[in-house]
């Protein structure tokens, strides 16, 4: 399946690549079991060994509860527990840039860490409102809305805009 979005910029490109490790219209998940989610997070660079059940859990929880979020799902609770347990709080670097570190240091808990401080940051400076979630329930895809108005609800209009169009046209039909 190929969609026809280019990728989000900058730091987002990371958030939108770990939401989207599950197509779910074409029934793959990268993070479905263990073993394939310690493969995934290998070839994104994170140098990890063999995750636990924990682990894995954690890394898809985070994925789901973030896909979620940008898809205008209330998840603030769950959003703040996660803060709360894999956050420290805000600092500066050497540089004076402001960061928001993980609280472990492993690698695993870095990458996420640094992916929930990722959505913090671009709910602050307002670019979250542009990755969103395709509406289509069997999709969700998370995709980067160019639009000027921020307006988009489809990953793509050839694939679930048009099926969403034609259930419409359809039901329409069928009364």
């Amino acid at each position: 399946m190929s969609f026809s979005r280019t990728d989000a910029p900058g730091e987002l490109r990371a958030l939108e690549r770990f939401c989207n490790s599950a197509r779910l219209l074409s029934t793959e998940d990268a993070l479905i079991t263990p073993a394939s989610a310690g493969e995934w997070l290998r070839a994104q660079g994170i140098e990890v060994g063999e995750l636990s059940r924990k682990e894995h859990e954690q890394v898809v929880g985070l994925r789901e509860t973030i896909r979620d979020h940008l898809g205008g799902e209330d998840r603030v609770a769950e959003l703040n527990r996660l803060a709360k347990t894999m956050l420290a709080g805000p600092r500066w670097a050497p540089d004076g840039e402001p960061v928001l570190p993980a609280k472990r240091a492993g690698a695993l808990d870095t990458y996420l860490g640094s992916l929930l401080a990722l959505v913090f940051a671009a709910g602050l400076t307002g670019e979250l409102e542009r990755l969103k979630t395709c509406r289509n329930p069997d999709c969700r895809w998370v995709f980067y809305d160019r639009s000027p108005a921020r307006n988009s609800v489809w990953c793509s209009m050839d694939i679930c805009g048009a099926r969403h169009k034609m259930r419409t046209y359809r039901s329409r039909l069928a009364r």
